[in-house]
């Protein structure tokens, strides 16, 4: 918020949705920025470098394999965007609740004036938007260097899932105290589901729906109610794990041993 003096000493605050847009704009990014070094504890940079590092190697491998082993569509979306976005998501919501222990602001938290759900949900809101935004980059980036696809559908089914495994690993954060706890545990349920994944192969049911790889037995219509219904199945329950580790947050006593 700007504030300005008066003559009579006296401090006038303006309303954000009062500013003008370039203002909203601006303090918008800076809050954002903010957001970004404390979510990625100072190393954001180097983790969209290894991102990328990762889309690159990827990119090597696609253009020196042959015509017909190139990856499509379907195969971008599990491999350029899931399995990076994935493994980021678990590391960093692992140290979303560790980091602010080690940094002794945790406690900060609790006496902050005000209520302290507005700071975590802004901080939840810039994590999951910098995670959509990510997805948005990949998808665009495998548009140019890799086949001709849906950018914003792909960045949209690229993130859904990865926004699930983020609320999870973060309800884990919290239930254990524990970033590595949370971590072993998000991992080792994944890495079982990962193992009997033949179960929820061509269903509704995978966590990991791929909606561009439509099996030949079943109708273009059928398989678009099972898209909708797998990703709006996904996205609220990982808004719920994400209500549970906030309401797991109102325990100051065992959040802070």
């Amino acid at each position: 918020m700007n504030q300005h003096n008066t003559r009579f000493g006296a401090n006038i605050y303006h309303r954000f949705t009062h500013l003008a847009w370039r203002h909203q704009i601006s303090i918008g990014w800076q809050i954002a920025r903010l957001q970004a070094q404390i979510l990625f504890s100072n190393k954001f940079l180097l983790f969209i470098a290894l991102v990328f590092g990762y889309s690159i190697i990827c990119y090597v491998i696609n253009y020196k394999s042959q015509m017909i082993s190139r990856l499509t569509q379907e195969d971008i979306l599990p491999v350029l965007l899931e399995i990076p976005l994935t493994v980021l998501v678990i590391l960093v919501n692992m140290q979303v609740i560790s980091s602010e222990k080690d940094n002794r602001t945790l406690e900060v938290m609790f006496t902050t004036a005000g209520s302290r759900y507005k700071i975590w949900a802004l901080r939840l809101v810039t994590l999951n938007l910098l995670f959509f935004v990510l997805s948005l980059l990949l998808s665009t980036l495998a548009f140019f260097a890799f086949a001709d696809m849906a950018i914003l559908s792909t960045a949209i089914h690229g993130f859904i899932p990865v926004f699930f495994v983020g609320s999870v690993t973060l309800y884990f954060a919290v239930k254990f105290r524990s970033g590595f706890a949370a971590g072993m545990i998000s991992g080792g349920v994944l890495l079982f589901y990962l193992m009997f994944t033949d179960f929820f192969e061509d269903t509704r049911y995978s966590l990991f729906f791929n909606p561009f790889d439509m099996p030949r037995q079943l109708d273009p219509e059928t398989w678009n109610l099972w898209m909708w219904q797998n990703r709006i199945t996904v996205f609220l329950l990982g808004c719920f794990m994400q209500f549970l580790a906030l309401r797991g947050l109102d325990n100051r006593e065992r959040m802070l041993r």
